[in-house]
């Protein structure tokens, strides 16, 4: 029959192979067969895009108080200025002098007005900051990063956000105080809402909102934000 005719070379092949697999388990011989690889993954490196940073929301609570505070800085409007008082808590400027911190109270009149004029201008116009962006968080500062003009924030521009941390600071035991108590500081202190924050300065300024809904700048802290 057909199928008796192929018998004996299937049986020649088979002994063939069988032959072969013993001589390799003998001597350690590596197989021959070549493998087959596997199919490459489409390379889609050209493709790839990191994430662009989510856009910050704009700040429509304190902004056009801002607004009016940084027109009134740069004319040196005194009478303009005087709106953004409080009466009864005044302004407080927070200093880094030769004896430590220095924290000036002072009300409407010609003292308000010198305060207002050791706010350095042009440090606050070294950014346009058109927007005054919200966060929940202020951009962190690395010092070793303050160098060549850079801020040495995560992000610059101009932030609105909670004023919880600045609530929390300790810093009167330690602060010479002129114009005003302790006591009046920390009262001050305890009804700041919003704290502004210009990372091309540093500086921070710490707003409180009157019932009516009126914003008035309470703390400017003009301290460099790499010195406590």
């Amino acid at each position: 029959m057909r199928s008796q005719r192929w018998l004996p070379w299937l049986l020649a092949l088979a002994l063939v192979g069988c032959e072969n697999r013993l001589r390799q388990e003998k001597t350690g011989e590596p197989s021959r067969e070549v493998p087959v690889a596997s199919t490459l993954p489409t390379d889609t490196s050209h493709q790839a895009r990191l994430p662009l940073p989510p856009a910050l929301p704009l700040d429509t609570e304190i902004a056009p108080t801002w607004r009016r505070l940084r027109t009134a800085l740069r004319r040196h409007d005194a009478a303009q200025l005087n709106q953004f008082l409080d009466p009864k808590l005044g302004l407080w400027v927070l200093e880094d002098g030769d004896t430590g911190l220095t924290i000036t109270r002072v009300a409407a009149g010609t003292a308000f007005q010198r305060a207002y004029a050791r706010v350095p201008v042009p440090n606050l116009d070294r950014q346009a900051c058109a927007t005054l962006l919200a966060v929940t968080a202020f951009p962190e500062v690395d010092c070793g990063d303050r160098v060549s003009g850079r801020s040495g924030f995560a992000r610059d521009g101009c932030f609105a956000g909670p004023a919880t941390d600045f609530q929390a600071l300790d810093i009167w035991p330690r602060a010479r105080l002129r114009g005003g108590t302790a006591a009046q500081g920390r009262v001050a202190q305890a009804r700041v809402a919003r704290t502004v924050l210009h990372t091309g300065s540093g500086f921070r300024f710490h707003f409180a909102q009157a019932p009516g809904g009126r914003w008035h700048l309470v703390f400017v802290d003009l301290r460099p934000p790499c010195i406590s």
